[in-house]
């Protein structure tokens, strides 16, 4: 059987004109059960007891609701001001928060109009993801990726006492914005040339070059001297994947009579000693980079490994992350023997760098 609870009026209403016969009004009081649940009712007070069965438990009396404060402003940053997909940021709990507290945090870029939120795992998604204040890396904060480049972004906090559907039964309000904005896509790539007389990889270079050539003018035959010269590249990106820079030539050294100048026998893939005992001619390269990103990547450590420069663009320097002035130098030794033809050979050589953003 199930009891309504009833309201008793227990205040006489009178007046000298009138009398309004047993009428009563009180705050309540009153109290219905049955043998699955009791009621009490009560008016403006907080009760603190409950009422249960073994069906239910009801507590009693007006309940106030328990709400966290609202979050302090947040930190966006783009640190280091390189990042171009990502920003870090920092959530602040704020005053009076509880240790269960979770915060969920939104991002807009166009000042709210629209927005998303930064999900547990750093990315964009268009549902609320709730963390405690651990869980989204203390006053270390976290980086949110998937950003687009040149872009002003915005973020904001809100805290709740709950998670998933039932966040939105504590949530406070939003916190202060904060702001910062990505950085644009950035490679340069530049080449200069090498004085002689230079050490470079265990080489003294006998010729100066520029940014544009390398001359190593009027040789002897048969002297069999080794005639060096080298390059510099430099090379700054803010890709998050690095960069790398090939190398490539049109034909072997040539000259106007066709005929060539022998290369090295060892390859980019596999580099070797320059060798002696040359009768007509030797042309070779090595880099300095020796830690490259394909195949074996210390395969030029050694100052004595030169490869044949190819027709097909082959690594001659790389970086797997973000990189400021990083410096490689291309050494060239060249030995002509007692039987190469004589002639004015030439070949170009092209450098290639690609970032990996």
């Amino acid at each position: 059987m199930l009891a309504i609870p009833t309201v008793v009026f227990a205040q006489t209403m009178s007046s000298p004109s009138y009398n309004i016969e047993n009428s009563t009004l009180d705050g309540g009081g009153e109290s219905s059960a049955s043998s699955n649940y009791r009621s009490v009712d009560s008016i403006s007070d907080i009760e603190s007891g409950t009422s249960a069965s073994t069906n239910f438990r009801n507590p009693s009396g007006f309940q106030p609701g328990a709400y966290p404060g609202i979050p302090g402003q947040p930190s966006l940053v783009n640190t280091g001001g390189t990042l171009y997909d990502s920003l870090d940021f920092v959530v602040v709990p704020g005053s009076g928060q509880q240790s269960d507290t979770t915060f969920a945090i939104a991002i807009s870029d166009d000042n709210f109009a629209t927005f998303q939120f930064i999900q547990t795992d750093d990315t964009l998604g268009p549902n609320e993801a709730w963390q405690d204040y651990v869980g989204w890396g203390s006053g270390t904060g976290e980086r949110v990726v998937g950003l687009q480049p040149d872009t002003e972004y915005k973020i904001r906090v809100k805290a709740s006492y709950g998670s998933g559907s039932d966040a939105e039964d504590t949530e406070s309000g939003y916190s202060l914005e904060a702001t910062a904005t990505t950085s644009g896509q950035t490679l340069s790539f530049a080449i200069a040339g090498v004085n002689s007389s230079e050490l470079v990889e265990g080489e003294t270079t006998t010729v100066t070059s520029t940014a544009t050539s390398i001359g190593f003018g009027l040789l002897t035959i048969g002297d069999g001297s080794p005639n060096l010269a080298a390059q510099t590249i430099t090379v700054s990106t803010n890709a998050t994947g690095g960069y790398t820079a090939t190398a490539r030539h049109d034909q072997d050294l040539t000259s106007q009579n066709s005929d060539t100048i022998a290369t090295v026998s060892g390859t980019n893939a596999s580099p070797a000693a320059f060798g002696t005992g040359v009768t007509t001619g030797r042309f070779g390269y090595h880099t300095s980079d020796d830690s490259l990103c394909t195949g074996t990547p210390n395969r030029f450590l050694a100052n004595d490994t030169f490869a044949r420069m190819e027709t097909v663009p082959y690594e001659i320097a790389c970086d797997s992350g973000p990189v400021t002035s990083q410096i490689t130098y291309i050494l060239y030794k060249l030995v002509i023997g007692t039987l190469q033809p004589a002639g004015d050979y030439q070949s170009t050589v092209t450098y290639i760098a690609t970032a990996t953003y």
